[in-house]
């Protein structure tokens, strides 16, 4: 029997995904939690093999948790279900050890494939995700491609989310003219102009 724990915010999607995974004869639905935040609390006390994870999550989102997941449980096994074709967070699950990426409207054979094959010791990663990878290693070796560092792409994304330079400082604990300096790079490695164009830069290159 392979026992599987879900954890997603969507009620619905949660409670589905359970009901058909059910019906299999070799799964068990051990438990479903609407948050990274929740599973956490409760991780000591499960026993699983299979851990079906959300990527967009409020508070504590799917590649986040992965490392803090399999810190306290090693030899769990994670597979992030997301809505969205992103390279770049393929990559980072990639990075985060997770041991496969579904896309949320796969077919209810090729979920069942992934989790026996990741019970049995393989990786499985969607077609469509696989492609995705591929093209963004790609796209690195254009000599146009322009990398942003970790923190280049935090206070990104905070930019996008419309703070200010002095709001930026404080939620990611730097000084104003830190904050002031790395927003002038991004400016400068995205060729933009102000706020708008890298909201368009983000946007075009999936990092938000």
């Amino acid at each position: 029997m392979i026992r599987v724990v879900i954890v997603d915010d969507h009620r619905l999607f949660r409670q589905g995904l359970a009901v058909m995974l059910a019906a299999k004869e070799d799964i068990e639905v051990v438990a479903k939690f609407e948050s990274a935040v929740e599973l956490l609390k409760q991780l000591p006390g499960l026993e699983f093999e299979i851990l079906l994870l959300d990527i967009d999550m409020p508070e504590l989102d799917g590649i986040t948790a992965a490392p803090k997941i399999l810190e306290a449980k090693p030899d769990t096994k994670i597979a992030i279900l997301s809505m969205h074709l992103s390279g770049m967070k393929i990559q980072e699950a990639v990075a985060a050890k997770v041991k496969g990426y579904l896309l949320k409207n796969a077919s209810d054979t090729e979920l069942i494939q992934a989790i026996r094959d990741i019970n049995n010791g393989k990786d499985y990663f969607a077609k469509e995700a696989q492609d995705e990878l591929i093209a963004s290693y790609r796209k690195k070796e254009d000599p146009t491609y322009v990398e942003l560092t970790p923190r280049e792409l935090d206070i990104l994304k905070l930019v996008c989310e419309e703070l200010n330079s002095q709001e930026i400082a404080e939620e990611l604990c730097i000084s104003v003219h830190t904050a002031e300096t790395h927003r002038r790079n991004i400016l400068s490695k995205a060729g933009c102009k102000n706020s708008i164009g890298l909201v368009k830069y983000a946007i075009e290159n999936e990092l938000i």
